[in-house]
């Protein structure tokens, strides 16, 4: 006995659900088995995107100069994260940030540039100072 076609319909499929679908891709099958789909690296976040070549460099050459405030009290290298200088309540882009520990100098600390900006400035230079001599050491050692 058949449905008449008017009451039967297919079964849901994900597209149909409630949550958005993945984006998939395939991963090199190496071992022999089976590969199975992986879901793509998350996006940037809206209004923020990836770094490019140029941006890249910059930001390896900060992690691997570090801290520059640890370097102003004479501490030498420490790690760092780094920090996008801000106008006007918006990042400025990637060419201009800072190796700033963390925590520590970014954030955390007496004297940490979260959440203590004006106290952070007196004791290291405004952001904008910071940068220019770091570009100027930066600079010279390539």
């Amino acid at each position: 006995m058949t449905l008449p076609r008017s009451t039967w319909s297919p079964p849901p499929k994900l597209r149909d659900k409630d949550r958005p679908p993945q984006r998939l891709t395939r991963t090199p099958n190496f071992g022999g088995g089976t590969s199975g789909p992986v879901p793509k690296a998350e996006k940037a976040k809206p209004g923020k995107r990836t770094p490019n070549a140029e941006e890249r460099r910059w930001i390896e050459a900060l992690v691997a100069y570090g801290c520059i405030a640890c370097r102003m009290d004479g501490m030498g290298f420490r790690p760092a994260a780094v920090h996008h200088i801000l106008r006007g309540g918006r990042r400025m882009g990637h060419l201009f940030t800072l190796p700033l520990c963390d925590p520590g100098h970014h954030q955390g600390t007496q004297y940490s540039r979260h959440p203590f900006k004006a106290r952070f400035e007196a004791q290291y230079g405004t952001e904008a100072e910071l940068l220019a001599r770091l570009r100027a050491e930066i600079g010279a050692k390539s």
